[in-house]
């Protein structure tokens, strides 16, 4: 009875956590919404201050949840409660930084710089994001499995007025900054709603009854939370590529090789973590290469809307840098579900996945280099789509194993995740390359 009531008074604690992480996400939406429409640069200020403690608290939250499960012996139920809110954290602490970024933009007065209907959109937008953020604070204090439904239309309209916010940053006369800034603000909100959903749907899984069939329980791929929604404000930046300024230098392929190489060490601290249980300062490396490679990507579009003449077409360069992005975002979730079982025996499968990524990377840099001389871009694109099979097959062989009845259902629901996670890497290379290959293609 005393080990029941101690289970008890530790899910209560851990729901208390989570749902002021819940609110304070929320609150600095809307705050952060306010700070750039009222160029509040006190409360931006406040914002972006906020978004440290909000880290500390997640990190907190992990090492309790971590500890709890280093104990053992721990009954079915509180097992997959944990793994599941130990998935929720990494979304937690970016949804915070997300809400910082927009912060940001308001203490740069951005919102004394865009049109009443520009306004009118990010006022929109704060409004339905801060709603899906308290929905899905309920829905987890309920244990509701009706808000997914919900959400999902909520973003859908949320996607809707970030492709009009973006329209609205590349009609003529629109000062550059304002129109990067004004693009970046709405992938900001997209992501935010994102996160909401793919929270909502990790409620959905905890809430389901046990008995439910395992096929049931897991989510599809085509509904996975990393990956379902990639680009969708992305194809409307290429809208920016109307905006001509002054002429600069090619600089652009500089930019390019940094973000592939700091890809290629993301993917090189990514295979240590899963070669190894000491994985704290693995991970923090990797975060930190993860917000190197957003500001590479910041650069490399002002470089872009500040340009006269570009090496190739605009719209390839946007495409490009949202690709090389994606490879580094991808990672990262990697990583962050890798934390969840560092105590863990490794499946196999992750480190021959981790090596495949690490040495498509070495070809995605070698790629950059061929963008520029114009000399070995084929032979680098036929290496990468023959690593990208590698990795199918590698992917395919775990997921049998993960299948097979050697794993236990929650086990199963684990790995799953990781070992997508690490597909989608490779996949997001494989996308870059698709890129280039298009670019050379135009410019042969």
């Amino acid at each position: 009875m005393a080990d029941r009531a101690q289970r008890g008074e530790f899910g209560r604690r851990v729901d208390d956590a989570v749902l002021v992480l819940f609110a304070l996400v929320s609150d600095s939406i809307g705050w952060a919404t306010a700070a750039l429409l009222e160029e509040d640069l006190e409360r931006a200020n406040q914002v972006i201050e906020n978004d440290g403690g909000i880290d500390t608290r997640c990190a907190e939250l992990t090492g309790i949840l971590k500890e709890r499960l280093s104990e053992g012996s721990l009954e079915p139920d509180e097992l997959e409660n944990l793994i599941a809110v130990l998935q929720m954290v990494p979304e937690l602490e970016r949804s915070a930084d997300l809400a910082e970024h927009i912060a940001q933009r308001a203490t740069r007065r951005l919102g004394g710089l865009i049109t009443p209907q520009s306004r009118g959109l990010i006022e929109q937008m704060g409004k339905i994001t801060a709603r899906m953020w308290q929905a899905a604070g309920t829905a987890y204090r309920q244990r509701s499995r009706d808000a997914g439904f919900e959400l999902q239309e909520a973003d859908d309209e949320l996607d809707d007025l970030a492709t009009h916010l973006v329209n609205e940053g590349v009609i003529e006369g629109t000062d550059p900054q304002v129109a990067v800034d004004l693009a970046f603000v709405a992938r900001f909100y997209e992501r935010l709603g994102d996160h909401a959903v793919n929270l909502a749907r990790r409620i959905d899984v905890m809430a389901a009854p046990k008995r439910l069939l395992l096929r049931q329980v897991l989510p599809s791929r085509k509904t996975s939370a990393p990956t379902e929604k990639r680009g969708g404000v992305r194809r409307l930046l290429h809208g920016l590529s109307r905006l001509r300024l002054v002429p600069t230098d090619e600089g652009f392929f500089d930019l390019f090789r940094m973000a592939a190489d700091n890809a290629r060490d993301c993917a090189v601290e990514l295979s240590k973590l899963v070669a190894t249980d000491n994985s704290e300062e693995h991970f923090e490396a990797i975060k930190g290469f993860e917000r190197q490679g957003d500001q590479i990507t910041i650069d490399l579009l002002r470089r872009l809307d500040a340009s006269f003449v570009t090496p190739f077409d605009r719209e390839d360069i946007h495409a490009l840098a949202e690709e090389l992005d994606d490879v580094v975002d991808d990672m990262f979730t990697a990583a962050s579900l890798l934390q969840l079982a560092e105590h863990e025996q490794r499946l196999p499968e992750l480190a021959d996945l981790a090596d495949v990524l690490v040495t498509m990377t070495d070809e995605m840099s070698a790629l950059m280099e061929s963008l520029q001389s114009g000399k070995g871009g084929r032979y680098r694109l036929e290496r990468i789509e023959h690593l990208e099979r590698e990795g199918d097959s590698i992917f395919q062989r775990g997921m049998v194993r993960l299948f097979s009845g050697e794993y236990a259902a929650l086990e199963v629901i684990k790995w799953k995740d990781i070992v997508r996670a690490l597909e989608d890497s490779i996949n997001a290379i494989e996308d870059v390359s698709d890129v280039v290959e298009s670019i050379l293609v135009k410019n042969s």
